[in-house]
C-alpha cells in the first residue's frame, strides 16, 4: 500500500520519498526565517549597490529612499 514501486524488493523510491519529506520539514522553517521581508529588502538594496552592509547598522538612508 502507498508504494512507488511495484516490486517487493525495490524500496529505493520509497526511501527517497521519505528522505525528501524529512529534509523538507527541516528546511522549510529556515527558508521562511531567512527570506523574511526585511532581509529580502536588505539583500535587494545591497545587490543594487544602494547600501553597503556596514552602513545598515548606522541607519543611513539609501539613495533610493531619499526623495528630493
Amino acid at each position: 500500500v502507498n508504494k512507488f514501486s511495484k516490486e517487493e524488493d525495490k524500496h529505493d523510491w520509497d526511501l527517497l520519498a521519505l528522505r525528501f519529506l524529512s529534509i523538507n520539514s527541516i528546511v522549510d522553517p529556515w527558508v521562511f526565517a531567512i527570506l523574511r521581508p526585511p532581509v529580502l529588502r536588505f539583500m535587494r538594496s545591497v545587490l543594487c549597490c544602494q547600501v553597503t552592509p556596514g552602513s545598515q547598522d548606522r541607519q543611513t538612508p539609501s539613495p533610493a529612499k531619499t526623495k528630493l
